[in-house]
């Protein structure tokens, strides 16, 4: 909810500072009032369009600070800043390429605000685009979890994808709680040394994380010890167990 109200006053004051600045452009430079003559006055009630880019700029200011996210991740934050400086820059640029009738000062100030803001704008929209796109990669070749918490990997065996080591640690632990016994222990070892030597790769069916499975279920009441004992010789024997 954060971050649609962030985005939602940030882009809210982008749409009022974008509405002002084309009219103010349109106006170029005027004055008003004092004792003094003016070269150029102000058209009548053409305060409210200098007012009107300072408080969308404000509003835009409030959506880039309130949002959840900095502008190290994806978020409100990189929204409004790219959309707020690119968007903005394109507009003016856009608007000097395409209305010959601006005024020559306006002219010459959009087209620097526009050389400057579009790099800047751009810059953190491709940085959140390739955060995106490598966070997506990443959770689409991650392990997949089952209903008991057991990691999978993609050709649905559990522990698919987890290197040697925690293998190792997995069948220790298995061990310490007297799941298994020592016979059961060197011929599960001996799984490991076979997939660490296959360029640490886990094996076809990796009987330890099956073991740790049926273990889990024993100590929390799924099980008892009968049962582990008899699902347990079964993944010693290679069978699969769902």
């Amino acid at each position: 909810m954060r971050e649609i109200a962030a985005l939602g006053v940030g882009l809210t004051g982008i749409v009022l500072l974008g509405v002002g600045l084309d009219r103010v452009l349109d106006i170029g430079s005027c004055s008003t009032g004092g004792s003094y003559v003016v070269a150029r006055p102000c058209p009548e009630g053409s305060a409210i369009w200098f007012w009107l880019p300072t408080a969308g700029a404000i509003m835009w200011i409030l959506g880039l600070v309130a949002g959840r996210r900095s502008f190290t991740e994806p978020g409100a934050g990189q929204v409004l800043w790219t959309v707020g400086f690119a968007g903005g820059g394109a507009a003016m640029l856009v608007k000097v390429l395409t209305q010959p009738s601006m005024p020559p000062d306006a002219r010459l100030g959009a087209s620097i605000v526009a050389a400057v803001f579009i790099p800047m704008g751009l810059g953190v929209g491709v940085v959140g685009i390739v955060q995106l796109v490598r966070g997506r990669r990443g959770r689409g070749s991650g392990p997949r979890r089952t209903r008991n918490g057991d990691p999978r990997g993609r050709d649905g065996q559990p522990g698919a994808g987890r290197d040697a080591w925690s293998r190792l640690k997995a069948l220790n632990d298995l061990r310490s709680t007297g799941a298994l016994t020592r016979e059961e222990f060197v011929a599960l070892r001996a799984d490991l040394a076979d997939s660490a030597s296959d360029g640490r790769r886990a094996p076809a069916t990796d009987r330890v994380a099956l073991i740790r499975q049926l273990a889990d279920q024993r100590a929390s009441g799924a099980l008892s010890a009968e049962e582990f004992e008899v699902g347990k010789r079964g993944v010693m024997r290679g069978e699969r167990v769902d």
